[in-house]
């Protein structure tokens, strides 16, 4: 009966002060939902185990040089010498990833395929949903095609077919029976969606020998370092162009210092801050408030009560406090999972295949954590303030007595504590918005608005000849020109911020000799069709004629950054230039000059290359982009762009289809998170400072209205009444500021990595946080102050 006394009284507390609790309940749960929020996503990507089984055993080993220790590539030859006989590793396993072409009387498609050795599945510890596994009768050179897909393949593609099984498919040139279906979510490593047995795979087109990864499973009572000692001793000589190589071992999955893992951390410790701020915020209003409630707890302790028991009431209501915010929390903090989920492209995952984030028995029971602790945290000092040594001096003093000394210096303490932290937090915040604004920002040298982007895979051994690629290459470039609603189109292999194509070359410069070696590099790529009109460019010169681009004339457009190096000053259109690498390459003769374009994603900070665009003949690859300037919306050529690509070859699978400003958008995609986060995060701190000074200096006024009103009746001017307060506000801040400066300087470098043009300890923004948490001070201060000085002394004087 007393808890439940102690909880009824509490809410009536709480009830009767409502501006209080409301302004407490909205720091409170915008703090607990922000930390709630990320603490999803680093449970996810730094503390969850693998969903294997003993993933504490699993192992990576990768390739490095035994001198340099920097990473090198491992071929398949590689791991059999690396891993043969170890006795530190119960199973080994390898893998490696390429894209295949799906064709199965769908669209084709293309996807992500995984080749694997048989034991893999067996060492993570998993079986398919239905079928069966890679055998090792399967994984041999000679055996019969089989696969397994993912979950989400078979439900997106074959709508959950229960008779998916004994299927068959081709892959490129390959045909495979489908003899399984993966758990749902499997997608090992990351985002494949079919599993071949690796070694019947190497006779496949475009099959990797190279790029080989190996997981291991640690043998009993055996560490890591054991690990390494055996494949220290084992170092595989250098062979051609492959140097001198061996294995070291980590903890599988243990790589914490990706940009995802840095940004999570920051983004983990910038709400965490958030929190302590929120915290401290309550704490000093609920040490004001208990200054007015001196009175109350004197009449209360005359009455009989003990000290434990006024402690008890008071702590009661912080909890009941927070255990409320956090309520208001969750729905907060579903809405942030699913923003951020929502802000993840599904073709590039924040982490591994397994780091997801969802409000989980696992996130419910630390918000409720964090929502007891932080009631807790707060309540309890401004309790034991509030029944200080002397309970009933209140009771003799008056109600307008002020506070003491001791609790003026918690309140300065708690203010300059909690302009500190928001000092860091905004700090840290602005660097990141000032990158991302500056990303955005980018000059692209063209107009993105009405470009269609797509790319296709010339698969199969039907393209292994050169002519046969060209052939597709120029017709689909002949019916570009006749697509319905497309102003212009080219097929090139560089297709601009997406990340693919184009070839970097050491180039010769007719006139100009360079040492071996030194050659200046160049990027080049091939073209097709009508490159200029498509992306809307002036050619200084001219641009190229059709039967230049079919008969493999030696031409080229070439952009500024590439006559600035190649000569400065100088015309040159009519000069040449030459592939190094190639003694029998042509010179290429300039025959107009394009501005510079940005090729290379937002996200990178590589300024744009010295960059040649070649007929499309000088360059055969399998794999070509489509740029489309439409005359309607991007989206609207789509339909008739596939109708094309089929006419040509029926098999052949369009993909990545996204307009240009998708194209850019993925470029810079996580900047475009962590911006918007950081933004929000600091518009939290703003309102938190702003309602922490706000509510000390109301609840001070407050406890000083009859000292004000004897002031204001002794002839005090407002202004002398409000300096005071002012000047004491801004010591505060000041002191603040300078504290929360030092600790930014000690943090924001952590992150450096991550920031394109913007240095970590930027003074701009280091100096516009100051300035506005300072303007955020004084109003905040200002406003209370000035209206109190406007205080009817007889009516203050009459409250005592």
């Amino acid at each position: 009966m007393r808890i439940v006394s102690t909880v009824r009284q509490a809410l009536r507390t709480l009830l009767a002060g409502r501006l209080f609790t409301v302004v407490a309940l909205i720091c409170l749960a915008l703090g607990i939902a922000t930390n709630t929020t990320m603490f999803s996503v680093f449970d996810a990507m730094f503390l969850r185990p693998l969903p294997f089984p003993d993933p504490e055993r699993l192992v990576a080993i990768t390739g490095q040089h035994p001198e340099t220790n920097r990473r090198v590539t491992l071929s398949l030859d590689d791991v059999t010498e690396l891993t043969r006989g170890l006795r530190s590793i119960q199973t080994v396993a390898a893998y490696t990833g390429r894209t295949a072409t799906l064709n199965d009387g769908g669209d084709p498609e293309r996807i992500g395929v995984q080749q694997v050795t048989a034991s893999l599945f067996p060492l993570l510890g998993l079986r398919p949903q239905r079928g069966l596994g890679i055998e090792p009768d399967n994984d041999r050179i000679g055996a019969g095609g089989v696969a397994l897909i993912s979950d989400s393949l078979w439900r997106r593609r074959y709508q959950a077919d229960p008779a998916i099984l004994g299927r068959s498919i081709r892959l490129d040139d390959a045909t495979y029976t489908i003899v399984g279906v993966m758990p749902p979510k499997f997608r090992f490593p990351s985002t494949s969606e079919i599993w071949i047995p690796l070694l019947p795979a190497l006779g496949a087109p475009g099959a990797a020998t190279r790029g080989v990864s190996i997981i291991g499973r640690l043998a009993d009572d055996v560490t890591v370092d054991v690990v390494n000692q055996e494949l220290g001793a084992r170092t595989l000589t250098a062979q051609g162009s492959r140097t001198q190589r061996t294995g070291t071992a980590r903890l599988y999955g243990s790589a914490t210092n990706s940009e995802e893992h840095i940004i999570t951390a920051a983004l983990m410790g910038a709400t965490t801050v958030l929190l302590v701020m929120a915290c401290v915020n309550v704490a000093n209003l609920l040490l004001a408030r208990g200054a007015r409630r001196r009175r109350e707890i004197a009449l209360r302790t005359a009455l009989g009560a003990s000290r434990a028991r006024i402690i008890r009431q008071l702590v009661t209501e912080s909890v009941m406090l927070s255990l409320a915010a956090g309520v208001i929390a969750l729905p907060l903090s579903w809405y942030g999972m699913h923003w951020v989920h929502d802000a993840v492209p599904p073709n590039e995952p924040l982490g591994p295949y397994w780091v997801d984030w969802a409000l989980d028995v696992r996130t419910l029971a630390y918000s409720f954590g964090v929502a007891l602790l932080t009631g807790v945290a707060f309540g309890i000092a401004p309790a034991f303030s509030a029944v200080g040594r002397h309970l009933l001096n209140p009771l003799r003093e008056g109600a307008g007595a002020a506070g003491s000394r001791a609790q003026q210096r918690a309140h300065g303490v708690l203010v300059v504590a909690q302009i500190a932290l928001a000092v860091v937090l905004l700090a840290g915040a602005s660097i990141f918005v000032r990158t991302y604004a500056g990303i955005r920002g980018t000059k692209l040298g063209y107009d993105a608005s009405h470009l269609m982007t797509a790319r296709v895979f010339l698969a199969g051994h039907a393209y292994d000849a050169e002519p046969a690629r060209t052939r597709v290459v120029e017709e689909l470039a002949r019916r570009l020109k006749t697509l319905p609603g497309a102003h212009a189109a080219t097929v090139t292999d560089l297709v601009p911020l997406d990340d693919q194509g184009g070839t970097d070359a050491a180039a010769a410069v007719e006139g100009r000799v360079f040492d071996e070696g030194k050659e200046p590099e160049i990027h080049y790529a091939g073209v097709a069709g009508r490159w200029p009109e498509t992306f809307d460019v002036r050619v200084e010169g001219r641009t190229f004629f059709e039967h230049e681009l079919e008969e493999r004339a030696p031409v080229a457009l070439v952009n500024q950054t590439l006559v600035h190096a190649f000569w400065p000053g100088a015309n040159p259109v009519g000069r040449r230039f030459k592939l190094a690498e190639d003694q029998n390459a042509p010179w290429l003769t300039v025959i107009g000059v394009v501005p510079d374009i940005r090729t290379v994603k937002l996200d990178e900070s590589m300024p744009t290359p010295p960059t040649a665009y070649l007929p499309h003949r000088f360059i055969s690859p399998r794999d070509y982009g489509i740029v489309i300037r439409t005359q309607a919306a991007p989206e609207s050529v789509v339909p008739d762009l596939r109708a094309a690509v089929r006419a040509i070859d029926p098999s052949l699978a369009l993909y990545d289809v996204f307009s240009m400003e998708q194209v850019r958008w993925l470029s810079y995609w996580m900047y475009v998170m962590w911006g918007t986060m950081f933004a929000v995060f600091a518009i939290i701190a703003i309102f938190i400072s702003a309602v922490g000074v706000f509510g000390v200096v109301h609840y001070t006024v407050a406890q000083r209205t009859k000292e004000i009103g004897l002031r204001v009746a002794l002839g005090a001017s407002r202004g002398q009444v409000v300096g005071p307060m002012l000047k004491r506000v801004a010591l505060l801040t000041a002191l603040g500021i300078g504290i929360g400066i030092g600790g930014a300087l000690l943090l924001t470098p952590l992150v450096g990595s991550l920031l394109l043009g913007v240095s970590p300890t930027d003074p701009a923004s280091f100096a516009t946080v100051s300035v506005l948490l300072a303007v955020v001070a004084v109003i905040a201060t200002w406003l209370p102050s000035w209206r109190a000085s406007a205080v009817n002394p007889v009516v203050a004087l009459r409250e005592e």
